[in-house]
């Protein structure tokens, strides 16, 4: 992915697109391909009928507590992001002030209204539904149940700093990230229900998306 958007970014940007779009490609064309062929292949390999047999965390929450914890992290991952927003800041300029422009992907000025209506519009259908659901199924309904035959009680953890460094285009936000997921990962891992983790995911990308509506000079919210 992280070649991919490296290709794809200054490309766009020279025809006055936001480098968000390259991300959001990138996740179509390497992220989600490559994340499904994994999956295929350790079905393959573990001997199951279907890929749905790798998850984990089949237990199912009521609708009730499903719809309580999920509100209740995104209300808690939005305060959490606000607060921490002027460390991010000191971190982007103190530390990765070195990476060019467009590959801190936070700000939308300086391109065209319909360029950035395309991008966001994209961003709310690719982030706020497809990509969410892939990679919860893929960092909590796989990987988490399995990490926790080496790691332990410490898996939700590890967990959240694997998802963390995989934000690889928000480096300096990897402290919220950490911060902000912690809570909804270690419910997931406690609750065992997968539906949460999606759920939570997919309610935060999209508010994050359609806040961004509101000011198109606005930056993403959420998680990709």
């Amino acid at each position: 992915m992280t070649l991919c958007f490296i290709l794809l970014a200054p490309v766009l940007v020279k025809y006055h697109y936001p480098s968000q779009l390259a991300l959001l490609l990138a996740i179509v064309i390497a992220v989600i391909p490559i994340m499904i062929t994994h999956l295929l292949f350790s079905k393959k390999r573990e001997g199951r009928k279907s890929v749905w047999e790798l998850n984990g965390y089949k237990n199912k929450l009521s609708t009730g507590r499903l719809i309580l914890y999920a509100v209740g992290l995104v209300v808690l991952m939005f305060l959490i992001w606000g607060i921490t927003q002027p460390l991010d800041k000191i971190i982007n300029d103190k530390i990765f002030s070195w990476l060019p422009s467009w590959y801190t992907v936070q700000d939308l000025n300086g391109y065209g209204k319909e360029a950035i209506q395309l991008t966001l519009i994209f961003n709310l259908l690719l982030n706020g539904f497809l990509a969410p659901f892939v990679e919860e199924f893929y960092f909590r309904g796989y990987l988490l149940p399995r990490m926790a035959t080496a790691w332990g009680k410490w898996a939700f953890v590890a967990n959240t700093v694997l998802f963390s460094l995989y934000h690889f285009w928000q480096p300096y936000v990897y402290l919220t990230l950490v911060i902000a997921l912690l809570p909804m990962i270690y419910l997931v891992w406690k609750t065992k229900d997968l539906r949460l983790a999606i759920l939570t995911h997919c309610l935060l990308n999209i508010v994050g998306a359609l806040l961004s509506f509101e000011n198109l000079n606005h930056d993403f919210i959420g998680f990709d």
